[in-house]
Formats: structure tokens, sequence, C-alpha cells
């Protein structure tokens, strides 16, 4: 069951209810899922603590159990929590401009001792594909394995691919998913939800199975993303975009790690770019991409038809790295200019060797007293400043 706006925002204000008390060393509550929302009580360990109702007097016990509606729980063990897992599901119907609000905070608060999973399933129309903003907190992808420090952790799936996982604090303002998704938010036992709240509305069709759009800005001006499913392969021959806002005035550096390359049996995997003025499409993958000019652009990866046979696929990283035009052109300008004075020198110090050499060799005219005839001689420096003539005086001052 799918809800309209106006049942969506009431859905966060009186989503869920419980009472909640200790009787005989077991925890007992009330739930009320209200407005269509499913509850999913598991048990992780398979331990033997049940979760049991109670209905006409008929008490009934199970190691999992779905809620629909209100329900007297009870579990017949003394810490539920170490074996029992909460599974709270809504779904959104996006056809309006506004369909919802993804808000974790309110209610479910007798659930704290359990982990928990909130679950939003959303489907657009069929003309129209759905938006999340992550407007005040803005996300940032992580590698599997890695912890988030708040101990939020998101998750993004377009039908059953895997976009990511993601925690707050980071540079994605928004994700479009083409038809139909969900977004989950996975809080441990004890961990209270923050007040983020995710506006979900409906927007044009998109041409690719999802987008994610990145602002880099000042203290953050480098993402490191991950292509779907990683590191398991990008969806056979599917098409996905990221668009990077960029500050006027700056450009971006652009680099692939790729550990995985697919074997294709049709097409070729490539990625697009493309900006107001321009696109370029580039079928090798490699490390480094050329440098994008100022400005935002976007940035679309397809992939080929694959042999699904083989083990290998379309697995990466993207790094991209805004940096403003002037220190760019600082950085080579050093360069240049360094390179410059280096020539300069070198020419100068040719220059003024080369003149000494000249000067050394250079002739000069000589007295000769027992002949009448000018000689000449190479040039040499004088020690004493002495002039060359200096014997002609001498010889004058003995007549």
């Amino acid at each position: 069951m799918y809800f309209n706006k106006s049942e969506g925002i009431s859905l966060q204000i009186l989503l869920f209810i419980t009472a909640v008390s200790i009787v005989s060393g077991s925890l007992t509550l009330t739930a009320f899922p209200l407005d269509g929302s499913i509850i999913n009580i598991i048990n992780s360990k398979a331990s033997s603590c049940k979760v049991c109702t109670s209905n006409n007097n008929q008490r009934q016990c199970y190691n999992s159990l779905t809620l629909v509606n209100r329900t007297d729980l009870e579990f017949n063990c003394a810490k539920p929590q170490d074996f029992f897992t909460v599974e709270i599901v809504h779904k959104i119907a996006c056809n309006l401009e506004l369909c919802g609000l993804i808000n974790p905070y309110i209610g479910f608060s007798d659930f704290l001792p359990f982990d928990r999973k909130f679950i939003w399933k959303i489907e657009a129309d069929s003309q129209k594909s759905f938006q999340i903003k992550f407007a005040n907190t803005r996300l940032n992808q992580i590698a599997p394995g890695v912890s988030c420090a708040n101990k939020h952790t998101y998750t993004l799936r377009a039908a059953n691919v895997l976009l990511g996982k993601f925690c707050s604090s980071g540079t994605i303002r928004s994700a479009t998913i083409q038809s139909q998704g969900s977004f989950s938010l996975h809080l441990p036992a004890g961990q209270e939800p923050s007040s983020d709240v995710f506006l979900v509305s409906a927007v044009e069709r998109i041409p690719t199975f999802a987008k994610i759009s990145v602002t880099l800005q000042k203290g953050l001006l480098s993402s490191t993303l991950l292509t779907p499913n990683y590191p398991d392969s990008f969806p056979n021959a599917e098409l996905m975009e990221w668009y990077f806002h960029i500050p006027n005035n700056y450009k971006t550096a652009i680099k692939f790690s790729i550990p995985k390359n697919p074997t294709c049996l049709m097409d070729k995997t490539y990625v697009e770019f493309r900006n107001k003025v321009t696109s370029s499409k580039d079928v090798l993958l490699r490390g480094d991409q050329p440098e994008q000019k100022q400005g935002s652009f976007s940035l679309r990866l397809k992939n080929c038809h694959m042999d699904t046979q083989r083990p290998d696929g379309l697995s990466m990283s993207l790094t991209v790295t805004a940096f403003p035009e002037s220190q760019r052109f600082t950085s080579v300008g050093v360069l240049a200019a360094v390179n410059i004075i280096i020539l300069i020198v070198l020419l100068v110090f040719f220059i003024v060797t080369r003149k000494k050499k000249r000067d050394l060799h250079a002739e000069e005219s000589i007295y000769n007293p027992d002949n009448t005839n000018l000689q000449t001689r190479p040039k040499k420096p004088s020690n004493d400043g002495s002039l060359v003539y200096s014997h002609l005086l001498q010889k004058q001052d003995g007549v």
C-alpha cells in the first residue's frame, strides 16, 4: 500500500506507537503500525528466544513475525535484543511534486534496545523519476567494511542494484532513481536516530537508471565515488550518471581506479563527459582522465554487454578533485618560471664566459725600440696597473 503526500507526512508524525512493560522477566510491548507501514521482527541468530502474540486468549510464538496491525507482543526471554532485529518498512508512491519525507526520528523509541533498520521503498509514476535530497546533511559514499563515525549507515538502491552505502557529512546532495528503489538507515542497538529529514519528490524521468549529484565547494573539494554493486560488477549494459557542481573559475582532475574490467560480448564500455558546451566520449577507462574545463559537468558510465559466465566485470572507484584556476596556473607558472630562470642564468653564464675568452685573446699594439715595425701580442691582464709603454717613460728620464 502506497500513500500520497498528506498521508506521507502524517506517517512521519504518527507512524508507530508502542506501549512497553516488563512482565516476569520478559519484554512485553504493544505495537501500532500505521498508514500501511510494516514491522518485521526477525530472529537473526536462530536462538530459542521467540516473539509471541495473544489472540482470543490463544498464545502463539514465532521465530520471526511481520506486523501490519495493532499487536500485543511478548518475548519469552529476558534480553530479546540480543537475538532479534527490527525492520520498519514504509512505502512511498511518488507521483506528486512532493511525495513525502524520510525521517526516522519520530516514533519507534521503544525499539531503541534493538538493532533497527528503517527502509523506505519508493516508486515513481511511470512517466516520472523520483529524487531524494540530502540538502542539509549531504552524504559521503563509503567502501565495504568502513563504518560511519556517528553509526548512521545509509543504503541506496535502484531496483535491485546497490548504488552504495553512505555516511553523513559529505559531498552528495541528491540521488535520482529512474523508476523504483529504496533508501534505508541502519542503526545499531541503543543508537538514537538523528533529526535529519530528507525530501522525496517527483522529477522529470531520467534516461539513466540512476543519477548522483555531487557538490564540490571550499572545504570539500574532492570526492571519491564507487560504481554500483562495488566491488561486484556494474550492471550489465546499463548507463549511470554522476553530476558534479563545481564552483566558478574552478577546474577538475579525474582519476579512475579500475580493479576489474569486463569481458564484452557486444559494444564497449565507455565514459562520457558533458558540460553546457561540449561532450566527449572515451572508450579507454584509463586511470587519469582528461582535465575538465571550468564549470559543472556530468560523467556518464556505460557498461557493455558482458560475458556473464565469466567472473570478471566492470568495477572501479572514481576520484574527482576541483582546484581554482589561479591555483593551477600558479603551480604550473612557478615551475615554468623556475625553468625560465635556469635558462636565463645559463645564457648569462655562457655570454660572460664567451666575452672573457674573447678579451683574453684580443690583440694590442706594442712599441719595439729596435725596429720601427709594430707587432701585436695577446693582451695579458696587468697585475700592477702599469702601462704597456712604461719603458718609454724610463728612457726619457735617462736622457
